[in-house]
């Protein structure tokens, strides 16, 4: 009697300690800004109510100016979100992370610029996490 109630708490403590659900992870990047000098990698998990991107933004070193790194989404009512990160420090990445809601699709842009705003040498979007693949 003593061993079954062992192993029933056994049992129950691996259920309790197992993941519900695991969470979907794809990989995105590089995205590279027209000129080469900035340059952003990352993740995109899926997270209870949506999704979670995180990734670094590199600004490479010796290069004069700032690193703007641009995500756009399509969510599901038809709106578009944007949401936007900058680095001038080219001796250590900028680590981001940010949450959006239930969407279609994912993209980013990586420009160039100074401390205040990109200016150009942009990128073209590209996708970062698109539904279905």
């Amino acid at each position: 009697m003593i061993l079954r109630s062992i192993a029933v708490g056994v049992s129950l403590l691996a259920v309790a300690a197992s993941p519900a659900l695991a969470a979907d992870t794809w990989h995105w990047g590089s995205i590279r800004s027209a000129d080469h000098a900035g340059r952003a990698a990352g993740t995109v998990v899926t997270d209870g109510s949506g999704y979670r991107i995180k990734g670094r933004l590199y600004d490479l070193p010796h290069r004069a100016g700032c690193s703007w790194l641009t995500f756009r989404w399509r969510k599901l009512d038809g709106h578009t979100g944007y949401r936007t990160f900058h680095t001038c420090v080219d001796s250590k990445p900028l680590a981001f992370s940010f949450t959006v809601g239930p969407m279609h699709g994912i993209e980013g842009k990586l420009c160039r610029g100074t401390a205040k705003k990109a200016t150009g040498r942009c990128s073209l979007y590209e996708g970062v996490w698109a539904e279905g693949g």
